[in-house]
């Protein structure tokens, strides 16, 4: 596990655990989305993806944008 702030260079489904599902999100849109919300764009609403063959799995991808923007600053638990 990389300390906060140091670069993690592998690609996003890697480092997410995204597999790759029959039907699922449109990869390329979840990638842009995700490289937009870790780059510290405020994100617009919530994410719509199409669906597609071959798209990753629904179900991980929710929970990781949850789970970013709960992380996000000035959100999630307070110190």
């Amino acid at each position: 596990m990389s300390a906060p702030g140091d670069e993690d260079d592998r690609p996003l489904y890697e480092r997410f655990g995204f597999r790759i599902a029959r039907r699922g999100y449109d990869r390329d849109q979840v990638e842009a989305y995700l490289t937009q919300l870790l780059g510290g764009a405020p994100a617009a609403g919530a994410p719509a993806f199409d669906l597609v063959r071959r798209g990753y799995e629904r179900d991980r991808v929710d929970e990781v944008i949850t789970r970013l923007h709960h992380e996000a600053p000035g959100r999630g638990a307070q110190a």
